[in-house]
C-alpha cells in the first residue's frame, strides 16, 4: 500500500500466471486479460485508485478496495479542543487527517446570525454566554471540550408568525473554496456541513416546548420544523454548489434505550421535512451524497432512512447498537459506519483494546469491507493519545 492513502498508483504492472515470472502492482481491477499459451496475463491501466475512487466504490454499491477510515465525525472536526491541542503539541503538525493519512477532507461554509444581537432574544443570559448563527444561547461555565446549556431563542413564541419572525442564519457562500479543488486533485473526498431538521428544531425551540408542540400545537411544531428546514436546504443546496461531494446532516433523535420521540411521530414531522430537503438538492445535485449522523438506539427508523435516500450513517453507536447485526440486515443498501467507542473504548481502554475492536469491527464487515472507520463522537479531552494513535495505526494497517 503506498504511503499515500489517496492514491493507489504507479506505472504499469503485469501478473503472470502459469510460470516463474510474476510481477505484482498494487492496482486491484484488470483492464483486460490476455491468454498466452499456459498463461493468463492481467493487464492494468496507468491510472490512480484513489480515495475517492474508493468512496465512490463503496457508495455505488460495491466493495471498496479497502475500509475507508476518518478521525473526524463526518465534516465536523473529531478532535475536541484539548485533543487538537495535544495532538500540536506531539507532532508539530497542524491537519491531522494529513498526519494521519486519513481518507476524507472537510470544508464547510461558515454561517452567522443575520439579525442586530441575538442576546436581545434572551430574558436574561449568564456572563461568558456565546452565541451561534441562529441567536441561540450557549454557556459552559468555563470548561473547554465540554457539553454548555442551551438557551432556545424561540423558547416565548406562541404563534407560527413569531417564529418566521426570527432572522435565519446568513450563509458566507461566497467563501473562497480553492481548498476543495485542492483536496480533489490529492485525490480525497470532500465533506461538507449541511444542517438539520429534527436537532435545530428542539435547540430553537427548548425540547420540552418543542416536544409538548408536536403532541398539542401542531401548527406550531410546523413553523418551527419548516423555519429550520429552509436553512438546512439552502445551507446544502450552496455546499453542494462549491463541489463539495458528501453533504453532513447531524440530526440525533436517539437515546441510548430508544427513540427520543416515536417513530409514528418521526414519521409525522421530520421524515417529510427530509424528504423535501434531499429532492430539492438531488434536482440542482443527482450526483451528490448524503451522510447521517443521528446517535442513539434508532433501528426502528433504519428502513426509513434508507428510504430517505442516505448513503451514509453514522454512528450504528456502540453502546446501543449491534453493527454486526445491523450489517448483516443492511449492509448492502448503505454505507454503516464502523465506530470505536468515544464514550468508553478511547477514553477509558487501552492501545491493546483500541486495535482488538477496529479488527473486530472489520472483521464484521468481511471481504466486502462496506463500512466507513469513524470515532462514534468527538473523541473527548480525556482520551489518552496513545488511544489515538493506536486507532489511526489500526485503521491504516487494514489497507494492506
Amino acid at each position: 500500500m503506498p504511503d499515500n492513502p489517496a492514491t493507489h498508483t504507479s506505472g504499469t504492472g503485469c501478473l503472470t500466471y502459469g510460470s516463474e515470472s510474476r510481477t505484482t502492482v498494487p492496482f486491484s481491477r484488470p483492464l483486460r486479460q490476455l491468454y498466452t499459451g499456459r498463461q493468463i496475463v492481467y493487464l492494468w491501466p496507468v491510472v490512480a485508485y484513489r480515495s475517492i475512487d474508493n468512496l465512490r466504490d463503496l457508495l455505488a454499491g460495491g466493495s471498496p478496495a479497502w475500509i475507508p477510515f476518518s478521525l473526524d465525525v463526518g465534516a465536523s472536526p473529531g478532535l475536541s479542543e484539548p485533543i487538537a491541542r495535544q495532538f500540536r503539541q506531539q507532532t508539530g503538525a497542524t491537519c491531522h487527517a494529513d498526519y494521519f493519512q486519513t481518507d476524507f477532507r472537510r470544508f464547510s461554509l461558515r454561517t452567522r446570525f443575520s439579525g442586530d444581537d441575538p442576546a436581545a432574544l434572551h430574558p436574561r443570559l449568564p456572563p461568558g454566554t456565546t452565541f451561534d448563527e441562529w441567536g441561540i444561547g450557549h454557556w459552559a461555565g468555563g470548561l473547554e471540550g465540554t457539553l454548555d446549556r442551551m438557551y432556545p431563542p424561540l423558547a416565548a413564541a406562541r404563534s407560527p408568525a413569531e417564529v418566521e419572525a426570527l432572522p435565519a442564519p446568513r450563509i458566507e457562500s461566497d467563501a473562497d473554496a480553492s481548498a476543495v479543488a485542492a483536496f480533489h486533485a490529492a485525490g480525497y473526498p470532500v465533506l461538507g456541513y449541511a444542517g438539520s431538521v429534527y436537532e435545530w428544531s428542539w435547540w430553537l425551540r427548548g425540547m420540552e416546548r418543542f416536544l409538548m408542540d408536536m403532541a398539542g400545537d401542531p401548527p406550531l411544531a410546523e413553523a418551527v420544523i419548516r423555519k429550520v428546514e429552509g436553512h438546512t436546504t439552502r445551507l446544502a443546496l450552496a455546499t453542494a454548489r462549491l463541489g463539495v461531494d458528501v453533504l453532513c446532516m447531524y440530526d440525533d433523535v436517539g437515546t441510548q434505550r430508544g427513540m427520543q420521540i416515536s417513530p409514528s411521530c418521526w414519521r409525522r414531522y421530520v421524515k417529510p421535512a427530509w424528504q423535501r430537503v434531499i429532492a430539492a438538492v438531488r434536482r440542482e445535485f443527482p450526483g451528490v451524497w448524503f451522510f447521517l449522523h443521528s446517535c442513539g438506539k434508532i433501528d426502528s427508523i433504519l428502513p426509513d432512512v434508507i428510504e430517505l435516500g442516505f448513503d451514509i450513517l453514522h454512528p450504528l453507536q456502540p453502546e446501543c447498537m449491534d453493527f454486526a447485526a445491523v450489517y448483516r440486515q443492511f449492509g448492502r443498501q448503505i454505507a454503516l459506519c464502523a465506530t470505536i467507542s468515544a464514550q468508553r473504548i478511547l477514553p477509558f481502554g487501552t492501545p491493546a483494546d483500541v486495535r482488538r475492536e477496529v479488527r473486530r469491527l472489520a472483521a464484521a464487515a468481511g471481504g466486502d469491507r462496506r463500512c466507513i472507520l469513524m470515532p462514534s463522537n468527538v473523541i473527548q479531552p480525556e482520551t489518552p493519545w496513545e488511544n489515538l494513535v493506536a486507532l489511526a495505526e489500526e485503521a491504516r494497517a487494514l489497507r494492506a
